[in-house]
């Protein structure tokens, strides 16, 4: 898409230094010595910008994941910038005698060309070249472009799709509904569970990891539980590696990883946004949200700082008809970054930052049949509330040869507070009496990798490192009467993860790379019954040494057409969990997966054409771990089985004139319990379907952007989402139906220089269906909950850039 001017305020820039350019002033069109080693090519630019006196201002990603052969000699500073730019997907637009932007080739075109600006004739900017625009894969942990992959993944990047804009209200549920290949339950803000590419375990949250792990840059955002649900304003893009991953992230990524990736600190310019607005919905609450970022260089091109903060306010829609209450479920977030970013010597970056990011719900989202519409009956509030913290830091150097030291640390503590209606139905004779059951999850995790990496653009290259995980979560439970409550067992699991890993490709030919690796992993997980979050008796756990390896391979077939194909395994690590029943405790099994895949990867060849993805994967999973729900409404966690996925994964982005875009993505899928493991206490099926799958789930997308005079620009865009129907889980109770709704968005833009006026309707339709049919887990017996999709809500916003 066009290069927006308000994005230039949030992206990187680079400037010369002040003093430098005061001391030693210069015009792009005189010749100077120039030493640009190779490197990344966000440095390589800045160091450039320096040595000629000239500014070079970029909107683009990815330039820190880029490299460049370096430049020297006596040079203009326009001949410097081509050659460095020579074989990377940027070119160079002069804006002014001493001023020139970088942006990629295959945005580059007439509309974009500054107006009242023309090239000199002498040593003009290179006309730019329709060559494919070569999209970074940082998740991959040695810098792969996205043709040359070993596997499927999805990239979605704020404002890109009407889908995602860069606003605060984009969060978890905005990435979701722009891929089918993500699927999540709907019980709230915190609560979530997030899954990929079909491998889901079940509906509720409990001691058990997730199947996708959420990683913030270098970090992992949990070990354990649900998703925090951070919010994506400022972040740069979102990576979706489909799993199992298991080779670069360890355990609990058997169905992929979620990378989050932010906008980084500019160091060379401050710059600051700040955006907001109100929304209304059709029968309920209004809703508004406010965001703003800054970015201050504290020691021009050596250090600087970014901060980020935004609260929203979710409007409600649900009543709670026996309590007389309207619009129970409204939602608060509130949080915020602060980055650091120093400089201190050639090739070396350290980035350290903290999130913070709280979440308060007064009640549940769910609705039940018969009571009206958007109504249900409760006895008591069913609140929630999550308290979450990340600290990390990351010293990062490149060395000329092309070596690349990563070594991250991570901290995160999340408290979660919850509270369900336990009340059992009233009787003749016996009158209900309200009950309550109370839960609070207290987590800590401690994460650290180091690794060292080569990489090169057609996938070769090799990665090893190290990498440790400490983790501690305590699941304390409550029952009873609301003001006199009783301890009920819990349970406390600590792990320690220790691995090696790594990994090489090998170029065949220039066409065929080869990639092979394996992570070699010791864990112990141990757990403690609790009562209040006190220990009551150690139970010893289980200790585990594996190896995961994995076997991939890229054939470029054509300059912008590649086929893969890939093997690799993973693992999520049993422990001591709650059993059916109260007061007791059981250990897991840990469960495995294997997946094998082939598919077809295409890129677009310039502004206009097709590019696009087809896959086909083959899952094998093993003792399925699950966190369920007795008849009576409490948790306990336990194997649930074997199963094979079938999966069938395409999308397509069209671009047929300038301005047009068309996307589009499926997902086809079949899951089904093949092997269920021994366990009285449940009853299982053969050939049952795993929860939270439905078999097909589907996007798309058209927009149409224009200009309306020199500063001035439009768009519109329209889009679609259908999910099929699945279950809540496998057996009864939970074998109760949900989703099979489609879902309409409409969205409208005009951004004139850094102001940018927005205005969007979620639900156009109006649809009533079924995102998750459930909510409070004990009135699932009933089977008449459901939680229906937002009504029809308009939404107002803008933003301002400087």
């Amino acid at each position: 898409m066009p290069v927006r001017k308000f994005r230039i305020a949030v992206s990187l820039l680079f400037a010369p230094l002040l003093a430098h350019s005061l001391v030693a002033p210069a015009h792009a069109a005189d010749r100077r010595a120039i030493a640009v080693a190779a490197g990344p090519l966000d440095r390589a630019i800045a160091v450039l910008a320096q040595q000629a006196g000239i500014d070079i201002g970029s909107a683009e990603s990815g330039l820190s994941h880029a490299t460049t052969r370096g430049v020297q000699g006596t040079l203009t500073a326009a001949a410097a910038l081509n050659r460095m730019l020579a074989g990377t997907p940027y070119v160079a637009q002069r804006l002014g005698p001493d001023s020139f932007r970088v942006v990629r080739r295959h945005v580059v075109s007439e509309r974009v060309t500054p107006v009242g600006l023309t090239k000199p004739s002498h040593d003009p900017i290179s006309p730019p070249v329709e060559i494919p625009s070569e999209i970074i894969v940082t998740a991959t942990k040695r810098a792969t472009t996205r043709l040359r992959f070993p596997g499927a993944l999805t990239i979605l990047r704020p404002a890109s799709r009407s889908s995602m804009q860069n606003d605060a209200a984009n969060g978890m549920d905005e990435a979701i509904a722009a891929s089918p290949i993500l699927q999540s339950t709907a019980l709230g803000a915190g609560r979530n569970k997030l899954f990929i590419r079909g491998i889901a375990d079940s509906s509720f949250t409990g001691p058990t990891q997730s199947t996708a792990n959420v990683y913030f840059s270098e970090v992992p955002v949990a070990y354990n539980g649900a998703d925090p649900g951070l919010n994506l304003y400022d972040v740069d893009q979102v990576e979706v590696l489909e799993g199992p991953q298991g080779t670069l992230y360890g355990a609990g990524a058997i169905g992929g990883i979620v990378r989050l990736v932010p906008h980084p600190v500019d160091v060379s310019r401050a710059a600051a946004n700040i955006s907001g607005g109100v929304s209304a919905t059709r029968s309920g609450n209004s809703g508004s949200d406010l965001a703003g970022m800054v970015n201050i260089p504290i020691e021009s091109g050596t250090a600087g700082l970014r901060a980020v903060g935004y609260r929203v306010v979710d409007g409600g829609y649900i009543d709670d008809v026996r309590r007389g209450l309207h619009d129970v479920n409204r939602v608060s977030t509130t949080g915020g970054r602060l980055d650091v970013r120093v400089l201190p010597a050639s090739g070396w970056t350290i980035d350290a930052g903290i999130v913070v990011h709280n979440v308060v719900a007064p009640d549940l989202q769910y609705a039940e049949r018969g009571m009206g519409s958007l109504s249900r009956a409760s006895f008591l509030a069913q609140p929630f509330e999550q308290k979450y913290l990340l600290g990390r830091v990351v010293v990062d150097r490149h060395w000329d040869g092309g070596l690349h030291l990563v070594s991250a640390t991570g901290l995160v503590h999340r408290d979660a507070q919850s509270r369900f209606d336990a009340t059992r139905p009233s009787r003749p004779g016996r009158p209900a009496l309200p009950l309550a059951y109370d839960t609070d999850e207290r987590s800590r995790l401690f994460s650290h990798e180091t690794r060292l990496s080569r990489a090169k653009p057609n996938g070769a290259g090799w990665l090893v490192g190290v990498a440790v995980i400490q983790a501690r979560d305590a699941y304390a439970r409550r029952y009873g009467v609301p003001d006199q409550l009783h301890d009920i067992v819990g349970v406390t699991n600590r792990t320690l993860d220790a691995a090696v890993f790594g990994e090489a490709g090998i170029a065949i030919s220039p066409a065929l790379t080869i990639t092979g690796g394996g992570r070699l992993t010791h864990q112990r997980t141990d757990g403690d019954p609790i009562a209040s979050l006190r220990t009551t008796t150690f139970i010893r756990g289980r200790s585990s040494t594996r190896f995961d390896p994995t076997l991939g391979a890229s054939w470029l077939l054509t300059p912008s057409l590649a086929a893969y194909g890939r093997f690799q395994s993973g693992f999520r690590t049993g422990g001591i969990t709650v059993a059916p029943g109260v007061g007791r405790v059981v250990d897991l099994l840990s469960d495995t997966v294997h997946v094998a895949e082939v598919g077809l990867r295409k890129e677009r060849r310039g502004s206009l054409g097709l590019a696009g993805s087809v896959g086909l994967s083959l899952t094998d999973w093993q003792h399925i771990q699950a966190d369920l729900v007795d008849r009576s409404g409490f948790p306990f966690t336990t194997n649930i089985g074997n199963s094979r996925i079938r999966g069938l994964e395409m999308s397509a982005d069209w671009v047929p004139v300038p301005g047009l875009q068309i996307a589009m993505a499926m997902f086809l899928n079949d899951t089904r319990v093949t092997e269920p493991d021994p366990d009285p206490a449940l009853r299982r099926q053969v050939g049952a379907r795993l929860p939270n799958t439905p078999p097909f789930a589907a996007s798309g997308s058209v927009g149409y952007e224009w200009a309306i005079d020199a500063n001035t620009r439009a768009s519109v865009d329209a889009g679609w989402r259908y999910v099929g129907r699945s279950t809540v889980g496998t057996q009864s109770p939970l074998d109760i139906s949900q989703g099979e709704y489609g879902s309409a968005h409409l969205a409208g833009t005009w951004t004139n220089r850094n102001l940018r006026l927005t205005a969007t309707i979620e639900n156009a339709f109006d649809v009533k269906g079924d995102r998750f049919a459930g909510g409070n887990p004990f009135a699932l017996a009933a089977r008449n909950e459901y939680t229906p999709l937002r009504p029809r809500t308009f939404r107002l916003g803008g933003s301002v850039a400087w």
